[in-house]
């Protein structure tokens, strides 16, 4: 097998590279809508790669209001943070569609690290591309120009969705949700879609359902702002 290039790949080459390395550990889990796969303070579990479905990750504040974290879908590999420091997971994850994914328990997750080097290294990657992504997920949080951001995200659920003409895409949990996911405001969120509503990008066609009017729009949209 041909040593992968880690350094300066991006996060779905990554995701890809660790779950060809792992290919012979994996087996096919299924799970059902609302079913949790773990919860905040559990130190067992499964190492996680997407291939239909989403899952989010979110957790719990004192007053009881769930906060998303986190939305992973196809291509995502996660879960395995306590495999590697001993600790808890920080987090809630719960399936928010029916989701079908290849996964490892812990005991074999250590197996497989012990034997190739080059896994430990991918999932060390993967780990600073998720801390790259929360540092930008707080700087969202203080930062005006959203259009790239949202415009990105939305890019990325509609590459999910199964092809039509014309384009269609939905937000797979609540606005307020979704608009934590990617570091902004919930107002700051509505504000975007209207105004991608106004330049004739979007068309709203029911709760958290949009048409594609442009999708040249919204690409360019997209490359306003990037998010790296």
């Amino acid at each position: 097998m041909t040593q992968p290039r880690f350094p300066g790949s991006s996060l779905g080459e990554l995701a890809d590279q660790v779950r060809q390395l792992l290919g012979p550990h994996l087996h096919t889990r299924r799970f059902r809508k609302g079913t949790l796969l773990w919860r905040e303070g559990e130190t067992s579990g499964l190492l996680v790669a997407i291939t239909t479905g989403r899952v989010k990750i979110y957790r719990l504040l004192p007053n009881g209001k769930a906060v998303t974290v986190f939305l992973f879908g196809p291509g995502d590999v996660f879960g395995f943070l306590p495999f590697l420091d001993g600790g808890a997971y920080p987090a809630y994850a719960q399936a928010i569609e029916d989701v079908e994914a290849e996964v490892l328990p812990r005991s074999v997750l250590l197996q497989a690290l012990r034997a190739d080097p080059d896994l430990a290294l991918g999932l060390i990657a993967l780990l600073g591309q998720r801390l790259r992504a929360a540092m930008n997920l707080i700087q969202g949080l203080s930062t005006p120009g959203v259009q790239g951001r949202v415009s990105a995200a939305l890019l990325a659920l509609l590459a999910e969705e199964p092809p039509s003409a014309p384009a269609m895409l939905r937000l797979p949990v609540t606005a307020q949700e979704f608009a934590g996911a990617i570091g902004i405001a919930p107002e700051t969120l509505s504000r975007e879609l209207r105004r991608m509503e106004d330049a004739g990008i979007l068309a709203r066609e029911g709760p958290g359902r949009y048409r594609v009017l442009s999708l040249q729009g919204l690409e360019q949209a997209a490359a306003a702002t990037p998010l790296d």
